[in-house]
C-alpha cells in the first residue's frame, strides 16, 4: 500500500476547511465579532494545517495496523 503526497495534501486541505469553519463558528459563539474571528481562525488553521500534514506523513511511514489484502 502506498499513499501519495498529493492525497495527503488533499486530505489535509479538506479537513482544514472543516476545522476552519468550526473554529470560526466557535469564535462567534464565544462572543467575537465576525471581523474579530476571521484573522485568528485563518492564522491558527494555517499553522495547524502544516502540523496535520506532517503528522499524517509520519503515520504513513508507520506500518503498524496496515493489513494487505
Amino acid at each position: 500500500m502506498r499513499v501519495t503526497k498529493l492525497r495527503t495534501v488533499v486530505k489535509t486541505a479538506i479537513y482544514r476547511v472543516w476545522i476552519l469553519l468550526t473554529s470560526y463558528i466557535f469564535l462567534i459563539i464565544i462572543g467575537k465579532s465576525w471581523g474579530e474571528a476571521v484573522v485568528p481562525a485563518l492564522v491558527l488553521n494555517g499553522i495547524y494545517s502544516l502540523g496535520y500534514y506532517s503528522y499524517d506523513r509520519i503515520w504513513q511511514k508507520i506500518k503498524w495496523g496496515i493489513v494487505k489484502d
